[in-house]
């Protein structure tokens, strides 16, 4: 019981505490990929860690329904007195109540969302593949307005949208790099990522953790897909094509990932100034570091609830 409980702080330490932590460590984009991981490996932890002290209180619970042991909150670890005013059973019960209500709700309102999320995004698909002009480049169609964009939709098949404007004013290099950029999202599953954490930012809007990630990995994977064309195309032809394309106040479809929507300055600051190899292996050492102890903390309460 008493490792439920604990597994509980820690899973809401987590959730309220560990967004500010990782911003400060993923915001540079040194190692967007292993930045993505950290924030994944958070929310997984909180996410396991309550399951199983839900789970270990339901236990104890349902043992002392079956009378073969005394059940009790064990609440002195926390200061107070086993014999207080809230008796381990009933309280045990109510725990175990609450929170498989609460992972029902959550895993029903996570899978709505991603369901309504896929449906718009292949609606949107199809729509442009319809009345976009078809190009050379399998997926790539060209929508007439004035100003200058590309963005790809997932969806059977995928998309990737340029406006007539980018596609008449950008360089060759530039092109073919922003094509690259948003190829990196189809292949990488940029879009299926974005939908699940966003649906569960829908499902859970108070809880610091869902929020801050849906953004965060959002210019994370912005910048994957920048490395991703850099390393085909070089970083100039990116950079000129992201900056080319920075328009203020230009809005892409919710179910889009834009070349130039998301974070534009850091991105453009680390194309230009790339980080060096000491830096980059620094970093990934760091968030492995804090990938290993969000994960391995669980254990380390079982043993010391034991000892």
């Amino acid at each position: 019981m008493t490792t439920g409980l604990w597994l509980l702080l820690y899973g809401a330490a987590l959730a309220w505490l560990s967004p500010t932590l990782l911003r400060r460590l993923t915001k540079s984009g040194v190692s967007p990929q292993m930045g993505v991981a950290a924030w994944l490996t958070a929310i997984a932890a909180t996410l396991i860690a309550w399951v199983i002290a839900v789970v270990l209180i339901g236990l104890a619970a349902v043992d002392g329904v079956l009378g073969t042991s005394a059940v009790t909150l064990c609440l002195e670890l926390f200061g107070l007195s086993e014999h207080g005013g809230l008796p381990g059973l009933s309280g045990s019960i109510a725990l175990t109540i609450v929170g498989i209500s609460a992972l029902i709700v959550f895993l029903l309102r996570t899978s709505r969302s991603v369901t309504q999320l896929r449906s718009r995004s292949r609606e949107h698909a199809n729509e442009v593949l319809l009345v976009g002009r078809r190009t050379a480049r399998p997926g790539v169609v060209v929508v007439d307005a004035q100003r200058s964009a590309a963005y790809c939709v997932s969806g059977r098949p995928p998309a990737i949208v340029v406006t007539s404007a980018a596609w008449s004013s950008l360089a060759s290099s530039e092109l073919s790099a922003v094509l690259a950029h948003e190829q990196a999202h189809i292949a990488g599953r940029h879009h299926q990522l974005l939908m699940v954490l966003r649906a569960m930012a829908a499902a859970l809007p108070r809880l610091p953790l869902m929020q801050q990630s849906a953004l965060t990995v959002a210019e994370l994977l912005e910048m994957c897909a920048d490395d991703a064309a850099a390393r085909r195309h070089g970083a100039d032809p990116i950079l000129g094509g992201l900056l080319a394309m920075a328009e203020p106040h230009h809005t892409i479809p919710a179910e889009g990932l834009a070349a130039a929507n998301t974070a534009v300055a850091a991105r453009a600051m680390r194309l230009a100034q790339p980080a060096r190899g000491r830096a980059k292996w620094s970093q990934r050492l760091i968030l492995a570091l804090s990938m290993s102890l969000m994960l391995s903390a669980p254990a380390l309460i079982e043993l010391l609830c034991h000892h």
